[in-house]
């Protein structure tokens, strides 16, 4: 029998499962379970072991990946960024060629959560467990992109209030009702196209209710 058989033959060969966790499509797998189970229950809720629970990895395989909570969390933030830039690139892609089409794309897919990730990223968040390392240069980049070629000013104001109206929404402190609310975008959606505030195909806001004289 010649060496390259015995050594071929004596070589250790890993379990199934932990030859699936070396796949490159394992790991996205992995984080957007763990931000599923940080949606349900909060940052607390996930641990090696819900984790091994719902992706069915053992905690060997998971430790593989992310060798500490740490680098675990790190990683979350990462991939938050990676579903928020491809939800974006997604709806940009979907609008017609403009000036704005970057900017509108933004506003779009951050008004109506277009990355599905909104709530477990509003959770890590107000644990503390953000990375502000990986979350101040995706904001940096993607202001960059989205104010390329037009008047920085306008891109500026758009993407404060529609950064403004998702903080407010994600602490449930948004004090406007559904209708107003609707109407925010629009004026935001027309301000990130080109246009100015107003216009007749906006809804007039909502008149206000007399006070009762005392």
């Amino acid at each position: 029998m010649s060496k390259k058989a015995v050594s071929a033959k004596s070589a250790p060969v890993a379990p199934t499962a932990e030859r699936g966790v070396g796949r490159p499509s394992v790991r996205p797998m992995l984080l957007d379970a763990a931000l599923d189970l940080i949606a349900e229950d909060g940052v607390a809720g996930l641990t090696y072991e819900t984790l091994s629970v719902r992706t069915g990895i053992s905690k060997g395989g998971l430790l593989y990946h992310f060798p500490n909570k740490e680098a675990l969390l790190e990683a979350l933030t990462e991939r938050l960024v990676e579903r928020y830039a491809d939800a974006r690139r997604a709806t940009t892609e979907s609008l017609p060629e403009s000036p704005f089409r970057e900017l509108k794309g933004y506003a779009i897919a951050s008004i109506h959560n277009r990355s599905k990730a909104d709530k477990a990223s509003a959770r890590l968040r107000m644990s503390g467990s953000w990375s502000n390392r990986a979350g101040k240069a995706y904001y940096a980049r993607r202001f960059r992109e989205i104010s390329a070629g037009i008047d920085a000013d306008r891109a500026a104001i758009v993407h404060l209030a529609v950064e403004g109206l998702w903080y407010m929404e994600l602490a449930g402190l948004s004090p406007f009702s559904a209708m107003e609310r609707r109407r925010i975008v629009l004026q935001l959606l027309r301000l990130a196209d080109g246009g100015e505030i107003g216009g007749e195909d906006i809804p007039p806001p909502p008149k206000s209710k007399a006070r009762r004289k005392s």
